[in-house]
């Protein structure tokens, strides 16, 4: 879906939401104030690496986390020839705020280049320290669910 910006310019609307729907348990809000939850945004919106947050966990919590950030309709809805375009990994993060992880992937913004794409932010909890996963090169069609099951992750929210 496209819409005309003043201007002339293209407005990219992009439905992010947290995978398991209407989790309180799960924060993701970008810098620019957006909350990602079930929400529509703009590509303006979301051009900065969101703050994350579980407030259920403990902010001693010693347990550990993988967070990750995929768009399975890359590049377009009508044919994602790049299923599942990784745009970010934090490995090891812990607390309530799921700081000191390690950053495996870097943010990578939402750049669609056509089409409204729904992009999933899920919080897996881990049995051991991932800090010897190496990330993989290409971002194109990795396979979340396939990557938490060889690794032993559970998807929390």
């Amino acid at each position: 879906m496209r819409m005309q910006r003043a201007g002339g310019g293209v407005l990219l609307l992009l439905l992010l939401s947290t995978v398991v729907e209407g989790s309180e348990d799960f924060q993701v809000v970008f810098p620019s104030g957006v909350a990602a939850t079930g929400q529509t945004m703009t590509q303006s919106e979301t051009q900065s690496q969101p703050n994350i947050a579980a407030p259920s966990l403990s902010a001693a919590d010693t347990d550990q986390y993988t967070v990750m950030m995929w768009d399975p309709d890359a590049p377009s809805p009508d044919s994602p020839t790049c299923r599942s375009w990784l745009h970010w990994m934090v490995v090891d993060a812990s607390g309530s705020h799921l700081t000191g992880g390690e950053t495996k992937k870097a943010f990578a913004p939402p750049t669609p280049p056509i089409g409204i794409h729904t992009y999933h932010v899920a919080l897996y909890k881990q049995t051991a320290s991932m800090s010897y996963y190496r990330a993989p090169e290409s971002r194109c069609q990795f396979h979340t669910a396939a990557f938490a099951s060889s690794h032993g992750l559970t998807k929390v929210a």
